[in-house]
């Protein structure tokens, strides 16, 4: 994992979760290199644009299931939100690690939610430099 992404993910998984030592949900080590692989794959400013599409897909989820909706999944509401992007090998590896993601989150621990990780991700690209 890239060191800088690294440590700006764990920060902002502290602030999102509280002190490591406080307990962190049980999934965070699962998911936290996953993450990674969605910045090196794709770089850190087309992983901001993506985990941003991933966010607006969980919701689209999320409001689907509210309303008792017919479910297409997360991988088709990721589609729609990445629109016609190329199936590059890169992107490929980054949508592989992000449905990884959902399904860690949703099934190893009810401490937290896909939506807090995305977040964490998020806020670790912002905090990330440009030139990175």
């Amino acid at each position: 994992m890239d060191p800088d992404f690294d440590m700006s993910l764990t920060i902002a998984m502290g602030e999102q979760f509280g002190h490591p030592t406080d307990g962190w949900p049980a999934s965070t080590p699962y998911v936290h290199p996953y993450l990674g692989i969605i910045v090196r794959s794709i770089g850190l400013e087309r992983a901001g644009g993506f985990f941003e599409a991933a966010r607006q897909a969980y919701r689209r989820q999320q409001e689907i299931a509210r309303v008792g909706g017919f479910q297409f999944g997360f991988p088709a509401y990721l589609s729609t939100e990445l629109g016609e992007a190329e199936p590059t090998l890169a992107l490929t590896a980054a949508w592989e690690a992000i449905k990884a993601v959902h399904e860690i989150a949703a099934h190893r621990d009810s401490g937290t939610d896909f939506g807090q990780y995305i977040d964490c991700a998020i806020a670790a690209c912002a905090r990330m430099p440009a030139t990175a």
